[in-house]
């Protein structure tokens, strides 16, 4: 009896096409490992950046004040632009914001300004002292705004349309971003925004 060493021809055939439908199969499951990772990615990149767009008006908006002077206006303007919400609101906040300074005069408002390279929800700032202003898209898909301001003014509490005044603020302010489809606004950011400004001046 002869003892057999090594592999045959066909052995080894066979032992590389399974190893090859191994590798493929392999390859086939890591491709779609890779791709779930970049969608999980992807929605996890837009959820976190709705949230941070969402602290960031909403720290704004806490931050609202009426200065002593009494040159600075809360202003909420109510408007409607072909059958969607238009409203803009302008305050000066003393919240921390990109240009730094801690008197900044905040503009929201929908921007459909072609000319402009911002559009949808988008935020003016500039410093109360003077000097240029700087603009911010918050998110593009927004095509409607309204907002709404607690009075307890004449005792019974009311959301109203509008607000200016130098020398009282609104009890709280409610921001609702709209966008058609409704769908393709970020989900953080369709939920309204609700801000307590209590009774600071």
């Amino acid at each position: 009896m002869t003892c057999r060493r090594g592999l045959t021809l066909i052995e080894l055939l066979v032992a590389l096409t399974i190893t090859g439908l191994v590798m493929v199969s392999g390859y086939g499951a890591l491709s779609v490992m890779v791709d779930h990772r970049t969608r999980v990615m992807t929605a996890t990149d837009a959820v976190t950046s709705a949230a941070a767009k969402r602290r960031m008006l909403e720290g704004w908006l806490r931050g609202a004040r009426l200065t002593i002077e009494g040159d600075a206006t809360f202003e909420g303007l109510h408007g409607v632009e072909e059958d969607r919400p238009d409203d803009a609101l302008t305050f000066v906040t003393n919240a921390p914001t990109p240009i730094g300074t801690n008197e900044t005069v905040v503009h929201v408002y929908i921007d459909r300004d072609e000319k402009t390279p911002e559009s949808g929800l988008t935020v003016t700032l500039s410093d109360r002292r003077g000097g240029p202003a700087r603009r911010l898209e918050v998110d593009a898909r927004a095509t409607g705004l309204d907002i709404r301001y607690l009075s307890g003014l004449f005792g019974k509490r009311a959301w109203l349309e509008s607000w200016v005044s130098t020398t009282v603020l609104p009890s709280a302010v409610r921001l609702t971003a709209s966008a058609e489809p409704v769908d393709s606004l970020p989900s953080l950011l369709r939920p309204a925004i609700v801000v307590p400004l209590g009774s600071v001046q």
